[in-house]
């Protein structure tokens, strides 16, 4: 007898699998993504896996490009499947101007896909989370954002969290205020960057490695050391640098982005002006910020800030952008990790099959349990036995195990088994 040959199950590198108790846990937090997206009045946005590879290319630098999966497909089209979801929503919005109102509030939850060097949570398939707002130059779209992120995180159970709010203005400001050319401009942010990490003496260890004088140093060492509330860093700002046009923009800006969170009555304690928070450098134009999460150490899971020219380079034209990504994925790994959501959806309820004869009873019963709101099991296999659907119900953590045999369906009953106390009662149809 020919033995049949058989197929090894595996899954491709930097690939996933996600059985029905993970998949709980993802729905779960991705749906009160969706749910505070909704309630900020940001509308739901997918785009095609596959887009035109000249869509794609040239817009993520030499480096990232050569993570995109590129293809000629059957066609003879060159195709590339999406790296991130910025550009496509950009490609909508020029594909679509005339049909899509500005401003334009979108959020965007779908995988990408990049070849990229697998590890410890990096994958090559990966769900991304964005929301943005399209042609507003308005702080009033920054801070709703922050705001946002903020009741998101509050919202999936994480209570210490804070919103690191700095300014790309202010940053080019600094330099100009420490008479640090254009040269110099990235390695003074990089040192920046890392003032948590390193302390000032190690932030200024690394300007002097870059050949940056100690005269620069210095104003940079003042403005940066500066400390106190958001409102008296600001005040104390405005006057140190005061006669730096680029600087006073950016304060400004963020004295009208913390304004609207005071008067959205948005906890204090959930953000502060942070001169440490350098990110975007080569897009970004306003605020910037990170969303923090103190609980546990977890720290960064979100971030973003206005790019009032990006769009411009899809468009042809400017068109006011703010907006950011969050971690999703990194968040559903804490949230399982930290058993913060179960993973199970809503436990149903077992009816069983007695015998073929008596299916239609249990189907009715099935039905009528459904009309009322539970997710019930109707066991698929009449010639199954009793004992089978209950070690079947145990298997599958159900509780509630409805049971129609020959005596129940003569005298209009059935009988109602708890699986995990044992106890039994007869309840009528």
């Amino acid at each position: 007898m020919e033995l049949m040959s058989t197929i090894t199950p595996r899954t491709l590198k930097g690939f996933r699998d996600f059985l029905p108790s993970d998949m709980h846990i993802r729905s779960k937090v991705i749906s009160v993504f969706k749910q505070i997206f909704e309630k900020y009045g940001y509308q739901p946005l997918e785009t095609p896996t596959l887009e035109y590879a000249d869509i794609l290319m040239g817009k993520y630098g030499e480096e990232a490009e050569k993570l995109l999966y590129h293809f000629t497909d059957r066609g003879g089209r060159e195709v590339a499947m999406k790296y991130d979801l910025t550009v496509p929503a950009c490609r909508v919005l020029a594909q679509y101007q005339n049909d899509i109102p500005l401003p334009f509030k979108r959020y965007q939850i779908q995988p990408v896909w990049r070849a990229d060097n697998t590890q410890k949570g990096r994958f090559r398939e990966f769900y991304q989370c964005d929301g943005d707002t399209f042609g507003s130059a308005s702080m009033l779209a920054d801070g709703e954002y922050v705001q946002m992120g903020i009741e998101i995180l509050q919202t999936l159970g994480f209570a210490d969290v804070v919103a690191r709010i700095n300014n790309r203005k202010f940053i080019d400001g600094l330099a100009t205020y420490a008479g640090a050319n254009a040269d110099q401009f990235y390695s003074i942010c990089i040192a920046i960057d890392k003032l948590d990490k390193i302390g000032i003496e190690g932030v200024q260890a690394e300007m002097r490695k870059k050949q940056i004088g100690d005269e620069i140093i210095k104003k940079i060492t003042e403005i940066i050391s500066i400390t106190g509330s958001t409102e008296e860093k600001i005040a104390a700002l405005k006057t140190t640098m005061k006669g730096v046009t680029q600087a006073q923009t950016g304060l400004a800006e963020l004295e009208e982005l913390f304004s609207y969170l005071k008067s959205a009555k948005v906890d204090p304690r959930t953000y502060l002006f942070d001169l440490t928070i350098i990110r975007g450098l080569s897009y970004y134009t306003g605020p910037v910020w990170e969303f923090i999460i103190k609980d546990g150490g977890v720290g960064s899971v979100g971030g973003g800030g206005r790019y009032d020219k990006l769009v411009g380079l899809y468009l042809g034209h400017d068109i006011p952008a703010t907006g950011g990504s969050f971690g999703i994925e990194r968040l559903i790994e804490v949230v399982k990790d930290r058993g913060m959501f179960t993973g199970e959806g809503e436990v149903p309820v077992l009816v069983t099959v007695f015998e073929a004869a008596l299916a239609p009873l249990s189907l009715g019963l099935a039905n009528t349990l459904r009309s009322k709101g539970k997710s019930v099991v109707l066991y698929p296999d009449a010639t199954a036995k009793l004992e089978k659907q209950l070690k079947y119900a145990n298997k599958r953590g159900i509780e509630e195990v409805y049971i129609i045999g020959p005596e129940e369906a003569a005298n209009k009953t059935v009988k109602l088994k708890n699986m995990k106390s044992g106890e039994q009662k007869i309840i009528t149809l």
